[in-house]
């Protein structure tokens, strides 16, 4: 069972969103791009105007559910400052760790690897997981390096 009952966990939501359809099928708290179709797409690195998918309530549809493809989806902007509750694959996360998107639209941890990485935010807990959870993050849009 998650941990949030919900994506948005700032309170912004009225006037911080988009609504589309999806292009496929997509989990809550997952990253995605507005694609050429007009429709929410999951996004696969850090690019462009970038949203999180919000849980389909208006289709009775919890955190934990999978928001059918072509059915209507609310984004969050990702934008500085604001929290959501995002999927995160199983691990051990500290409060402050960088993060950024996976290929499957997942927040990841900034890999340790020298090189220049987008960090779409930084991890507010200390937590462990032994599934795919949700994970308090705040936003942020920059570029760090690891030496």
């Amino acid at each position: 069972m998650a941990r949030y009952r919900r994506v948005n966990i700032d309170g912004k939501s009225l006037f911080k969103t988009e609504t589309r359809l999806l292009a496929a099928a997509t989990y809550p708290g997952t990253f995605a791009v507005i694609n050429g179709s007009d429709k929410f797409a999951q996004s696969a690195a850090v690019a462009g105007r970038m949203y999180i998918i919000d849980c389909a309530h208006h289709e009775g549809l919890g955190i934990e559910d999978q928001i059918p493809a072509d059915h209507s989806a609310i984004g969050n902007y990702l934008e500085e400052g604001r929290e959501f509750a995002v999927r995160m694959a199983a691990g051990t996360y500290k409060k402050d760790q960088a993060v950024t998107v996976s290929a499957s639209g997942l927040a990841i941890p900034v890999p340790a690897a020298a090189g220049t990485y987008s960090v779409i935010g930084y991890i507010q807990d200390d937590v462990t997981t032994t599934a795919v959870d949700f994970i308090r993050i705040r936003a942020r849009a920059s570029s760090v390096t690891v030496a």
